[in-house]
């Protein structure tokens, strides 16, 4: 289950919020197993960013957290799509937008954990 949080400096409406969060889970999809009807996206807007102690009146920041370890050209690959997405949509310029990506081997969902090296052969 991908969780995206972005933290935007300016205010986007609320058609806007949703394009990008489709667009967003479309740019995801280029990572194998990451479903956009999975994924949890937070939207925060309307914030006091600043870089290099400036305030900055446009800028993006993405944290993008999943399950398993991806292949160094497919997080290059979602993260220029991810940036061209909010670009796009939003107006930010590219070197106004940053992006991490964490990568995690086990999760809780659905009501149960889960871990990516371990299986239990007993079941609840």
């Amino acid at each position: 289950m991908p969780f995206i949080k972005l933290s935007i400096a300016k205010t986007i409406t609320e058609e806007t919020e949703q394009k990008l969060i489709d667009g967003l889970g479309r740019a995801l999809s280029v990572i194998p197993g990451k479903d956009p009807q999975w994924t949890m996206v937070e939207v925060n807007d309307g914030l006091r960013l600043y870089f290099g102690g400036k305030k900055q009146e446009d800028m993006v920041f993405a944290d993008v957290k999943y399950v398993g370890k991806q292949e160094y050209h497919r997080k290059r690959e979602f993260t220029r799509a991810a940036c061209q997405t909010i670009h796009e949509l939003i107006g930010t310029p590219i070197d106004r937008i940053c992006l991490t990506i964490t990568e995690y081997d086990s999760w809780g969902a659905v009501g149960d954990f889960r871990d990516q090296y371990y299986v239990d052969d007993k079941l609840d």
